[in-house]
């Protein structure tokens, strides 16, 4: 009885890569011509006095801003006039609300409001403004 023939065997005994003849021969040479010329170091310019101080004046304008954001929704009281000269255009109002209200209107503002107001009726009547 005949025994079957493997092609593969063939194979297994030899193995079928290979190199060209003198590739490794001056490899590294020709890897480093392809790479490109190494960079120099450059001197960086000089760090200016304003670099230095811009994190800090971004700070003092947050902190700025929050001061605005607080006095706008919060409010700070307002403080008497002991001791300082009482301006003729100021009206002394009762004392302060005890409870905490986002926005009080002073005599002030009430007596500007009356003014806009009949202003605004003085253009009506006058014709100046149309609906």
């Amino acid at each position: 009885m005949k025994t079957a023939h493997d092609p593969l065997d063939k194979l297994k005994a030899k193995n079928p890569f290979t190199v060209p003849e003198g590739y490794l021969e001056g490899l590294t040479e020709r890897i480093m011509e392809k790479l490109p010329d190494p960079v120099r170091e450059t001197t960086q310019p000089p760090v200016t006095l304003y670099a230095r101080m811009k994190p800090l004046f971004y700070l003092a304008a947050v902190f700025a801003g929050l001061l605005v954001f607080f006095k706008f929704f919060f409010g700070i009281p307002e403080q008497t006039n002991a001791g300082r000269g009482v301006d003729s255009l100021l009206v002394q109002t009762a004392s302060p609300v005890a409870h905490t209200v986002f926005y009080t209107t002073t005599a002030e503002d009430l007596e500007y409001l009356d003014y806009v107001e009949e202003q605004c009726a003085n253009y009506l009547l006058e014709g100046e403004i149309d609906f």
